[in-house]
């Protein structure tokens, strides 16, 4: 996670300084307004450029996706392996969003496909000062006779040295949604 982040602020980074040069074009004649809205339009273009740049090198089997058809998906989650007292309830908050966006589809499994929270170790000064853990859940919905919707989850809640509480940081936080045709749907089911 940590990797991502830095390559994506340095692919900012880098993205920044070339945009934010305006040129004699972007400096001559005209309403400010207009000059200022080339700028932005130049801008935001050169930054979803990176950002897609970031993707697609994320995007690999190595990063627990697959490809059909030229195009990466996420496997397809349909069995709760996590046994926790709160597994219930992570899946009630997930359906929830998914319903609050999709109320049409509907959804045929959540699931946890994890045996127990993943814990790694905060630091700061070189010195351990919290323990973050992490849970995905998958939603997997029908959408009418067209094909399918998996969406993925985070939970992410962190606790302090010595401390018994965790406090939630991401609960749940949407991070990723396929539109899976049907052809593509057998295929990831297929695969499995």
């Amino acid at each position: 996670m940590k990797r991502i982040m830095i390559i994506m602020l340095t692919a900012l980074a880098i993205a920044m300084p070339s945009s934010a040069q305006m040129t004699k074009k972007d400096t001559g004649n005209g309403p400010l307004s207009e000059r200022v809205s080339k700028f932005w339009k130049k801008t935001k273009k050169t930054l979803d450029n990176a950002a897609d740049q970031v993707r697609k090198e994320f995007e690999t089997e190595n990063s627990g996706l697959r490809k059909i058809n030229g195009q990466y998906y996420m496997n397809i989650y349909d069995t709760n392996i996590y046994k926790g007292s709160d597994v219930d309830e992570l899946c009630r908050l997930c359906r929830k969003e998914f319903a609050a966006k999709y109320p049409n589809v509907d959804i045929r499994s959540c699931a946890i496909p994890q045996t127990d929270w993943e814990t790694e170790v905060v630091k700061k000064d070189n010195q351990v000062s919290a323990y973050s853990q992490t849970l995905y859940c998958y939603i997997v919905g029908r959408d009418g006779s067209e094909g399918f919707i998996n969406a993925k989850f985070v939970f992410e809640r962190q606790k302090k040295v010595g401390d018994t509480v965790h406090s939630k940081v991401k609960w749940p936080l949407w991070i990723r949604t396929d539109v899976l045709t049907n052809e593509v749907y057998t295929k990831l089911m297929v695969n499995d």
